[in-house]
């Protein structure tokens, strides 16, 4: 159970319900359970965590396959389980192997990947543990993405974090997913 209720738009200051009121119009197909259930008691600042999270993975520069995969090695990384219970299946659905996302999730390292999947999985690791990535990553990142590829992987990195560090901090459990095994504490 989440340490606070989930957002409801009677707990919303009345000046913040318009954006309230647009933002669950924005998402009329999604269940509200997820990290914005959460940060909707902040309907501007959801607003516009969302805008930046819609930007980033619209972005062309980076294939669905790589930003799914990006996705559940933060979610690893994170210890996220709802980011894992969100992304784990359409990883998969992506082209990621099944191998490939079971050992991430068993934090065992991934084996047999190309060289596009290696250079998510390092600079994800490194970024989130290291704070930082090391030149020999940032230049095989930049050569086989470019910039704008290398920025979004970096801004998709973060942005999924800062989701990750309100789900962790609320304890925002998972609901059981049908098919994916949960990420282990």
């Amino acid at each position: 159970m989440a340490r606070i209720p989930l957002a409801t738009r009677e707990q919303i200051a009345e000046k913040e319900q318009p954006v309230y009121d647009a933002f669950m119009a924005s998402r009329t197909n999604r269940p509200n359970i997820g990290p914005y259930s959460l940060l909707l008691h902040m309907p501007e600042m959801a607003q516009r965590l969302e805008a930046l999270r819609t930007y980033i993975r619209a972005e062309a520069s980076l294939p669905q396959k790589l930003q799914e995969l990006g996705m559940i090695s933060v979610a690893r990384e994170m210890g996220c389980g709802f980011i894992w219970y969100a992304h784990a299946a359409p990883a998969r659905q992506a082209g990621v192997r099944d191998d490939v996302v079971d050992n991430i999730r068993e934090r065992r390292a991934p084996t047999g990947l190309d060289a596009e999947e290696q250079i998510v999985v390092d600079f994800t690791r490194e970024l989130l543990q290291d704070r930082k990535v090391s030149q020999q990553t940032f230049a095989a990142a930049t050569a086989r993405f470019g910039q704008r590829g290398t920025m979004t992987l970096t801004n998709l990195i973060a942005c999924y974090a800062v989701l990750a560090y309100n789900m962790n901090t609320y304890d925002l459990e998972a609901p059981a997913h049908p098919t994916e095994k949960p990420l282990p504490k």
